[in-house]
């Protein structure tokens, strides 16, 4: 995120601040290649041939940029860090790195496995004395690296998954208080999960059935009842990562994760005319300030362009004139 303060920080013209990480070890066995995504800058640590390890060491290289005169824009001390920090585990700290060479910034990120779950996110930083105060931030990479401790590939995609079960079976009393629901969805955790409620006699057949075997009217109702639920969904993962957002001397913070995506998704759609970090700053001061004039209708909006409401439902038009018509 951009910000803007009142003391000289990296330019554009300077060059690209990068954060990379190379290589890593479990406790004492080295983590196998394919488990580091460097173009997602992704890291897969549930595959690693055992679930009782202990400790992760990942070797990381910071490239900043040299500037031929520090002194000019008032910077000593210049330094680089990685900040390590977990949502679900409320943790966050920071591993300073090494120069190594001209631009050169290398370190060792240590996880212990009983401190952290899910995703945790590795961000750079470059810090310097600036006019005097010490540790004052002058850049950092584009993009952070994620960490994630259950997943087996290293991939930023990160699918919605759909199950079907009964809402008023003993074995899901989570389930129990939408059990005259069609379907809900549950965003909590590190992978949001969409539930079609069995016990409302035809729902998921319908939502199974494929359009060969269907008459227009089945088809009419399928459609339309696709389009509620994504609807319904898209809404709930937004809200539930506005209230993931949190905010640090007057920014909003991207939460990482699923969250991430799906505002980074919809907030070009609720709010087409500002850049995302002001759309999402915008989000943050309504939900906190209780000013949500029009929030909810642009959040309907959106999640109706994200689920293709209209398409879906223009399609279901055509296919009962079509049903109609014979």
């Amino acid at each position: 995120m951009k910000q803007l303060v009142p003391y000289s920080t990296f330019r554009r013209s300077d060059g690209e601040i990068t954060l990379e990480v190379r290589e890593g070890r479990i406790d004492r066995d080295p983590l196998t290649l394919d488990l580091i995504n460097r173009q997602e800058r992704v890291v897969a640590l549930h595959r690693v041939g055992y679930g009782d390890w202990d400790v992760a060491r990942l070797a990381v290289r910071m490239h900043v940029p040299e500037v031929p005169d520090p002194s000019a824009r008032g910077w000593s001390d210049v330094n680089a860090a990685v900040v390590i920090s977990n949502r679900r585990s409320n943790s966050r700290y920071v591993a300073p790195l090494d120069r190594e060479g001209s631009g050169v910034w290398t370190g060792d990120v240590r996880l212990d496995r009983d401190e952290h779950l899910g995703r945790l996110e590795l961000s750079g930083v470059v810090v310097a004395t600036v006019d005097g105060e010490r540790g004052r931030l002058i850049g950092a990479p584009e993009g952070p690296w994620t960490v994630d401790l259950d997943a087996r590939t290293p991939s930023r995609e990160q699918s919605i998954r759909t199950v079907a079960a009964d809402f008023t079976d003993p074995d899901h009393p989570h389930l129990h208080d939408f059990r005259q629901d069609e379907w809900t969805v549950d965003p909590l955790g590190d992978s949001p999960t969409l539930y079609i409620n069995t016990a409302v006699e035809g729902v998921a057949q319908l939502l199974r059935a494929s359009k060969k075997g269907m008459t227009p009217a089945e088809i009419v109702l399928q459609q339309a009842i696709t389009a509620k639920i994504g609807t319904d969904m898209w809404i709930t993962l937004f809200n539930t990562a506005a209230y993931a957002v949190t905010m640090e001397e007057g920014e909003a913070q991207w939460p990482g994760g699923w969250q991430d995506a799906v505002l980074k998704s919809m907030l070009p759609d609720v709010y087409p005319d500002r850049s995302p970090d002001d759309a999402l700053t915008d989000v943050v001061t309504r939900r906190t300030e209780g000013d949500s004039a029009d929030l909810h209708a642009r959040v309907l909006h959106a999640a109706g362009r994200q689920a293709k409401t209209t398409r879906a439902l223009g399609e279901a038009l055509r296919t009962a004139r079509k049903g109609g018509s014979k």
